[in-house]
């Protein structure tokens, strides 16, 4: 057997890295519940012990909180990359973020949350379901950041105070903007084949 050989500056790709992003996949694609161990295990290529190697005790729901936080972080990074017009009015910097939300739920992350967020049984471990609001909430501060729109140059400790006094609206907006992205994204989201039956074979 030939060993294969990593170019000069190639990371290895090892095992829990190939785990967590068929989790990333299979959780856009088929959410937590109805993705098996095993499917995990068959979409990452790794052997069968690999997922509680790398995740003793935990195993399905592990590798999951691990491929949340890796999402949340693209997430925020795919937020804070999008440009917000500058000196706009109010509704342009709202339909900028609009835009910039639906652009969130058509890609893999964004249908990973719409799914664990549709998902009694994720909803019903309380690691999965802290792990799920505190990305819901690192989009509304991205969201609130974008609201705010400080002019370049302000004076940051007015614009600080303003911030301060319109967080509720603010927030509220977050919010209100969020979960109408989350409920496009849910009209939008891809469906996934069941598995054949014994009968359909």
């Amino acid at each position: 057997m030939v060993e294969e050989r990593r170019g000069p500056g190639r990371p290895a790709y090892d095992s829990k890295q190939k785990l967590v992003a068929a989790a990333c996949a299979l959780l856009a694609e088929r959410g937590f519940e109805a993705t098996s161990p095993q499917m995990f295990q068959q979409r990452s290529g790794v052997g069968h012990g690999s997922m509680y190697h790398h995740f003793p005790g935990k195993g399905k729901e592990g590798l999951a909180l691990d491929a949340i936080g890796h999402m949340r972080a693209s997430t925020t990074a795919f937020l804070d990359g999008t440009p917000t017009p500058e000196g706009s009015e109010v509704e342009e910097v709202r339909a900028s973020i609009v835009a910039a939300l639906d652009r969130l739920f058509a890609r893999r992350e964004g249908q990973a949350l719409v799914r664990l967020l549709a998902d009694a049984v994720a909803g019903a471990i309380p690691s999965l379901a802290t792990a799920t609001r505190d990305w819901c909430d690192d989009i509304r501060a991205v969201i609130v950041v974008r609201l705010r729109a400080d002019e370049p140059g302000a004076d940051l400790d007015i614009a600080d105070a303003a911030a301060r006094f319109l967080a509720p609206e603010f927030d509220a907006l977050a919010e209100e903007l969020l979960t109408a992205a989350l409920g496009r994204g849910l009209l939008h989201l891809p469906k996934f084949a069941l598995p054949e039956t014994a009968e359909e074979r």
